[in-house]
């Protein structure tokens, strides 16, 4: 009796029992992959990777579950990406990509050194990423991208971005500092800077067509970086003699003691000495002799 009822066909919105169904689970998995990024928004430190994760994984599988419950609505071209086995590895370079993004953001370290250490570690997550999903789906990979899919060309690229990064970390190392460790930090800047633009010129050079030789700019980037680091010590020493020495240490003088101010004795009550004819007393001050009621 309840096999043959059609839900669908009761409510009346052109759908059956089990497309009511696949519908409720997607949206159940959707709404849930929608909090889990909610909570990767609010969430410190690394934990929104994990949260990253989990939102993937129920996009994911909501995505499976229309696939499923509606395979006549889902355009032709989308219809190979809802395999579950390359679903699953879509989901996981995104997972990467994701965490690598986390981790590139370092927002939760303070120190500078720390911070980069972190982002390498993002940007080998960004490279292992790019490599799985090259791997995966090289079919789908146009022919202009593909030299830059490479396990040496990403590894090379994740050295040059590593080595960027690490001079930026040098430059804003002690950036709440006193002016000349900020500068003298600043100094060690150029020199991973220079050798990434080295590396990317003999790594990448022969894509770049320069009339220019090789030596030539070598020698460029070698004078270039000389006198950045130059200039950093410069400021740091010139910032390092002017600035603001304490006073000499000189024999404190005690502070005159101020003289005590005299008090002032409080004015004495006037008493009576003396009483009229009708007995009342007589205050000092006041007119002898005088005779009748106060105010008189």
């Amino acid at each position: 009796m309840f096999a043959a009822f059609d839900l669908g066909e009761f409510l009346g919105i052109g759908l059956d029992t089990n497309q009511i169904a696949y519908l409720a689970g997607a949206l159940f998995l959707g709404l849930f992959g929608l909090s889990a990024l909610r909570h990767a928004q609010r969430a410190g430190g690394a934990t929104p990777i994990v949260w990253v994760a989990i939102a993937i994984a129920l996009f994911g599988g909501c995505l499976v579950v229309v696939a499923k419950g509606f395979p006549d609505e889902i355009p032709e071209w989308a219809k190979p990406w809802t395999e579950t086995n390359r679903l699953v590895r879509v989901g996981a370079a995104i997972a990467l990509l994701g965490s690598a993004l986390v981790l590139i953001s370092g927002h939760w370290i303070r120190g500078a050194l720390a911070r980069w250490m972190c982002r390498v570690v993002g940007l080998a997550l960004a490279g292992l990423a790019v490599w799985l999903a090259a791997g995966w789906f090289s079919a789908e990979v146009p022919d202009e991208v593909r030299q830059w899919t490479a396990d040496k060309v990403i590894a090379r690229i994740v050295v040059i971005l590593a080595l960027v990064s690490l001079g930026l970390a040098f430059w804003m190392r002690q950036s709440f500092g006193s002016a000349h460790a900020r500068w003298f930090n600043r100094a060690f800047a150029p020199s991973p800077i220079a050798v990434a633009v080295y590396l990317s010129w003999r790594w990448f050079g022969s894509l770049v067509e320069i009339p220019v030789d090789g030596n030539e700019i070598v020698l460029w980037i070698v004078v270039a970086a000389a006198v950045a680091t130059g200039t950093c010590l410069l400021i740091a020493v010139g910032s390092y003699t002017m600035r603001e020495r304490p006073p000499k240490n000189r024999t404190p003088t005690e502070p005159a003691m101020p003289k005590p101010t005299p008090k002032s004795s409080p004015r004495p009550l006037p008493v009576a000495t003396l009483l009229d004819e009708a007995g009342r007393p007589v205050l000092p001050g006041s007119a002898r002799g005088h005779a009748g009621p106060a105010g008189a």
